[in-house]
């Protein structure tokens, strides 16, 4: 008996399982915390990347812009919704500017700085008390900062081949308070022929130029470095269906409604349309002006999308078109997608498009500006139909009553008759600039 009862006192099978039912609770907390601060971890890192690339994304905002701060608060806004998806409906973001010295747009005259604060509510996988109270709010900073100085109200993208700026005739570009920019490596990357004059703060050419020193004022600078696409992160929304499908106005007053425009859209024979604010998105078809058409527009953008999108603007019209004033299209007035598979048209004769405030963007393709190439004094005739509008001469007058007017295309053509001013009055302008024209600012990087 004694043997026995002292075998009880000293046995120890068991106490694993008790020992483990009490630790149980512990353990489930502990894998359980360790689970939430991974999903903490992984939501914190999407919003610091995301609050990364909408700081950075402002930043070139002010390298090219020095927009008005309420406006750029709402494209910041969308490139955080761009960059988190679904998840950016719980996210707030705060937005501000300024300088190095000032934290406030207020106390900067001109901004240089651009800091984003996201922040959001995280729901606990498991719910493990006086844990989860630590990650229940994650929020991420970041700030972009520019310096340098300058303007641009040009760039020729293509990084090869020649003439990507290609003015002949006596056609006329007047940049006199900004900087036209090739990137073209070829020696007449810039070419300026015959009677052409190309007038402006600087043009900076990544190879050569081409034409008598007479046709620039001044001579370009060769061997610049090349200028990155500036909008190149800009957002647009995808069409998914078509509001209109080939549609034709002509003989008569109309009021266009913003919308997807499927298969083209033509104005033509003395029709008078009115675009109400917002964004017409031109889906496999071209916008075509002509026959004496009139097309107006205050606060919109035109996006092209798709292999047969375009432009075509006749001689013998008369535009007056002004960009949005707010959301992702923000500056924007022409917006040509970078996916299409081959180049398309996208040409503006118009003897009257005094007024085309905003950016026209069109990274793949060339814009042509005029059309007669032969320097004859007429239009030249259509390719495909071999007619000639503008009987009574070809000469085209672009943005001389536009506060500002950018380009940023592929290639960039203008012909004989046609002046072409860009102007750079961004105070005097309801219209925001965005990325790529505007005061330069020569370095954009991260500074927290």
């Amino acid at each position: 008996m004694p043997n026995l009862l002292r075998s009880f006192i000293t046995c120890r099978r068991g106490n694993f399982a008790m020992l483990t039912a009490l630790a149980m609770p512990l353990m489930l907390m502990a894998m359980g915390g360790v689970v939430n601060y991974s999903v903490a971890f992984s939501a914190q890192t999407r919003l610091q990347s995301a609050a990364d690339s909408a700081s950075l994304g402002g930043a070139r905002e002010l390298y090219l812009a020095n927009t008005r701060p309420e406006i750029l608060q709402s494209t910041i806004e969308s490139m955080v919704a761009m960059s988190l998806g679904d998840e950016a409906k719980g996210v707030v973001t705060n937005v501000s500017f300024g300088t190095p010295t000032t934290d406030t747009a207020a106390k900067a005259e001109v901004l240089t700085e651009v800091t984003v604060e996201l922040s959001m509510d995280l729901q606990p996988a498991f719910p493990v008390p006086g844990i989860d109270e630590t990650i229940r709010t994650i929020s991420a900073l970041a700030t972009a900062r520019v310096s340098g100085g300058g303007r641009i109200c040009m760039i020729a993208l293509a990084a090869t081949g020649n003439k990507s700026v290609d003015m002949s005739g006596d056609g006329k570009i007047i940049a006199d308070t900004c900087a036209v920019y090739s990137n073209s490596v070829a020696k007449n990357g810039v070419s300026v022929m015959q009677a052409a004059k190309l007038s402006s703060e600087l043009t900076c050419s990544a190879g050569g130029f081409a034409g008598p020193e007479a046709n620039y004022a001044p001579l370009p600078l060769t061997d610049c470095p090349g200028v990155k696409d500036p909008l190149v992160s800009r957002p647009y929304e995808a069409p998914a269906h078509c509001d209109d499908e080939k549609l034709t106005i002509k003989d008569t007053n109309r009021n266009l409604f913003p919308g997807i425009y499927c298969g083209g859209v033509k104005l033509t024979d003395n029709a008078n349309v009115v675009l109400l604010p917002g964004t017409y998105t031109f889906w496999d078809g071209a916008l075509k002006v002509e026959k004496g058409a009139r097309l107006t527009g205050e606060d919109v953008s035109l996006v092209f999308v798709g292999d047969k999108a375009g432009l075509e603007i006749k001689n013998d019209t008369e535009i007056a078109l002004s960009a949005a004033k707010t959301g992702v299209m923000a500056g924007i007035l022409i917006y040509a997608d970078r996916d299409a598979a081959k180049a398309r048209k996208f040409k503006i004769e118009s003897r009257n498009a005094r007024k085309m405030v905003g950016t026209i963007y069109v990274p793949n393709d060339k814009l042509t500006i005029g059309g007669d190439k032969d320097g004859d004094g007429q239009c030249d005739p259509d390719p495909i139909t071999g007619l000639v509008e503008g009987l009574l001469g070809c000469d085209a007058e672009v943005g001389q009553y536009s506060e500002w007017t950018a380009i940023v295309a592929k290639e960039v053509e203008v012909t004989s008759g046609v002046k072409l001013v860009l102007n750079t009055d961004y105070e005097g302008s309801t219209v925001p600039v965005p990325a790529g024209v505007g005061p330069v600012g020569r370095n954009i990087a991260l500074s927290r």
